[in-house]
């Protein structure tokens, strides 16, 4: 699932700014729609680590943090890189570090969370061994 469009992308950086990191040879919609791609499966990465994929929605607390990973890897592809791209993707991949330790969450589109099969209503379930000494003598 992608989590932003090019349109949204440019809603968050500016139409201008997304088209001055790319090269004239280069074919923008795939660029920017290429980078979108990557820049999801990066944060299903994250949120593989609490959520079933594939969401049954886009959250929409994802659109510009899907956007900042999108620009980072258009910029660097691109030798682009500014302070601000990279500091706006390390503040993403801090929240999406946070999402996946269940520290922060996706908001209103919150989905579910998933669950072993070995956990019950979110708990812990521990298993042991039977024990193999104890303090009692055998006559």
């Amino acid at each position: 699932m992608i989590y932003a469009s090019r349109d949204q992308l440019e809603e968050v950086w500016g139409a201008d700014f997304v088209g001055g990191l790319l090269p004239e040879d280069v074919d923008t919609a795939e660029a920017v729609g290429g980078a979108l791609t990557r820049a999801s499966g990066e944060i299903d990465m994250y949120l593989s680590a609490r959520y079933v994929l594939p969401l049954a929605a886009a959250p929409s607390a994802l659109i510009t943090p899907c956007a900042n990973i999108a620009v980072y890897m258009l910029a660097i592809r691109h030798t682009a890189l500014t302070t601000t791209i990279e500091d706006r993707y390390k503040q993403t991949i801090d929240l999406m570090k946070r999402i996946a330790d269940g520290k922060a969450g996706l908001g209103e589109d919150e989905p579910r969370v998933s669950t072993d099969s070995d956990t019950s209503a979110g708990g812990a379930f521990f298993t042991a061994s039977p024990r193999l000494f104890s303090r009692e003598r055998l006559p």
